[in-house]
């Protein structure tokens, strides 16, 4: 019996929908877009030679005199045995859909990205953004005893989130003055959202299969559960920020992200299927599925609450040293965590970076550590974010740009 209802639940996994799958291990996503960012804890509001304006604060851009290509990307968690597991699990899947049967076993893994393209000019610059999380759980069990009553039982589930931005980032010199200069800037963000949960749960004994043959339905111990949700929201989204350098040595800005949005569309769509085994003519177990549904359904877009952030940036003129510290801001502007980071230029060529991240108490949450080369007109960037208990590796971030 057990043999036939393990291949039945092989259609488990061969009917789950992953491709919109994208869970943050960590509270700071925006540190997973940029190294350099990462290195800083992303103390960025202030730092006005950065690609990576349309992120942090649009009014930067006002800083750009060349034109420049920039990429990044991000992951998190970086635990060996974590990223193990993901890779098992998507063995899992292959060979589920090729028609193989995976071990029996128990695993979970989860996965944090973050990435851009940046493509921009003095004042102009258009950058491609996005992250995703993903959560997945794997267990299976099937009886090597055929008079045990439990013979198989499994669940797979696979939730997450993905969030993609087109951003065209527009700053403008309000002032320049001696020696004070002030750009105004905003950010124009096409945004879709994708959220997704599916799972499927299945579970056969002999006292269910029985109970399931005789009742023509499934039970607690005789069932096949999948479902698959998926919501897709699209809106416009503007950011608006600010940046006041008040000599080469001192500057200080603020932004204000989703300070407005235009809701363009939000549905839902949705799969259910409910079954159970019985034993047909043959004495051999089959599946029968007594209900199935789907369907797509028009809801209403979730804008984001907007969030605000200020920082203000310190050179020390001797040692080049660049300090800066940002602050997170609720709507009452009142801090709730805050950002600091630190730049020293080593050998022309090399910059090395070091932050943390405070709650609200000023006890540390993550320390971060970067690393960066100049060679021309090529920048390459890298960065890691670390467990302030163990100092132990959980984040990693690296990129690489070009300035004509």
């Amino acid at each position: 019996m057990k043999r036939s209802l393990i291949l039945l639940t092989v259609l488990l996994f061969s009917l789950v929908g992953i491709s919109y799958a994208a869970t943050i291990t960590s509270g700071y996503k925006d540190l997973l877009y940029d190294p350099r960012a990462m290195g800083m804890a992303g103390a960025m509001t202030a730092l006005a030679d950065s690609p990576t304006s349309a992120i942090y604060n649009p009014a930067l851009m006002g800083e750009y005199s060349k034109l420049t290509l920039k990429f990044g990307l991000g992951v998190a968690p970086l635990d060996k045995q974590n990223l193990n597991n993901l890779n098992t699990f998507v063995e899992y899947l292959k060979a589920l859909q090729s028609g193989n049967e995976p071990p029996d076993g128990e695993l979970s893994a989860q996965l944090s990205m973050g990435g851009y393209l940046h493509l921009g000019i003095s004042k102009l610059g258009l950058t491609l953004f996005g992250d995703g999380d993903i959560n997945t759980y794997y267990y299976k069990y099937t009886s090597n005893d055929p008079s045990s009553d439990l013979q198989l039982e499994g669940m797979v589930t696979l939730d997450g989130n993905l969030k993609a931005n087109g951003a065209l980032t527009v700053a403008i010199p309000a002032i320049d003055l001696l020696g004070l200069k002030l750009n105004l800037g905003a950010n124009v963000r096409l945004v879709n959202e994708y959220y997704v949960n599916t799972s499927v749960q299945a579970k056969a004994t002999q006292t269910g299969v029985a109970q399931a043959m005789m009742e023509g339905q499934p039970n607690e111990n005789d069932y096949f559960t999948r479902s698959f949700n998926l919501n897709e929201q699209r809106y416009v989204s503007f950011d608006v920020g600010a940046y006041a350098r008040f000599s080469p040595f001192v500057a200080a800005g603020i932004v204000a992200k989703n300070v407005y949005g235009i809701p363009l569309e939000g549905k839902v769509t949705f799969e259910e299927e409910n079954g159970y085994y019985y034993l047909d003519d043959s004495g051999n177990p089959t599946y029968s599925q007594t209900s199935y549904s789907s369907g797509t359904d028009t809801v209403d877009v979730t804008l984001p609450d907007m969030s605000l952030k200020a920082g203000v940036f310190v050179k020390i003129p001797v040692l080049a040293t660049r300090v800066a510290i940002d602050a997170d801001l609720d709507k009452n502007f009142t801090p709730t965590s805050y950002r600091v980071g630190v730049e020293q230029p080593l050998f022309f060529v090399l910059t090395a970076r070091g932050g943390a991240v405070l709650d609200a108490n000023l006890q540390p949450q993550i320390y971060t550590l970067g690393l960066g080369a100049n060679i021309l007109l090529v920048q390459a960037d890298m960065a890691i974010v670390l467990d302030p208990m163990n100092m132990a590796p959980v984040a990693g971030s690296i990129s690489g740009s070009i300035r004509f």
